[in-house]
């Protein structure tokens, strides 16, 4: 498909990813995985960084919002850092990948909003993600 005014096809229109960011406006970063307390991404490729950095080149009016999330462990200022900390660590990431700076911010909310009970570990670990926002596209 193309993007716009007969605009290069966005590159990671066949991603569920990057339909999800298109279609609801955000999406969880599901290949991200967070340990309690640590902001440490992974050594190595991430396919939704991939995907992301490919969107952002192929359209220049495109602004994203990482927003970090954490579980429920802990107090909710000292939640609130480690959440912006991860979001950092993955903008971080992206830019390495090429992302322009000035279209890419890093944001945290510590444990407001979950997507799943804090009850469980299952939960907690789901609690631990980045979320890309998409903040514009003109």
């Amino acid at each position: 498909p193309q993007s716009r005014r007969g605009a290069a096809p966005d590159p990671g229109a066949a991603d569920p990813l990057a339909r999800a960011l298109r279609r609801d406006g955000f999406a969880v970063l599901e290949d991200l995985a967070f340990a309690t307390g640590s902001a440490e991404l992974a050594r190595g490729d991430i396919a939704s960084l991939a995907v992301l950095a490919a969107m952002l080149a192929a359209d220049p009016g495109m602004r994203l919002a990482l927003v970090g999330h954490t579980d429920a462990a802990g107090g909710l200022e000292a939640n609130i850092a480690l959440s912006r900390a991860r979001a950092v660590a993955v903008r971080n990431r992206l830019l390495a990948l090429g992302a322009d700076p000035a279209r890419v911010v890093a944001e945290g909310v510590g444990w407001l909003a979950p997507r799943a009970t804090n009850l469980t570990d299952e939960g907690r670990q789901r609690n631990r993600r980045v979320e890309a926002v998409l903040a514009s596209t003109q």
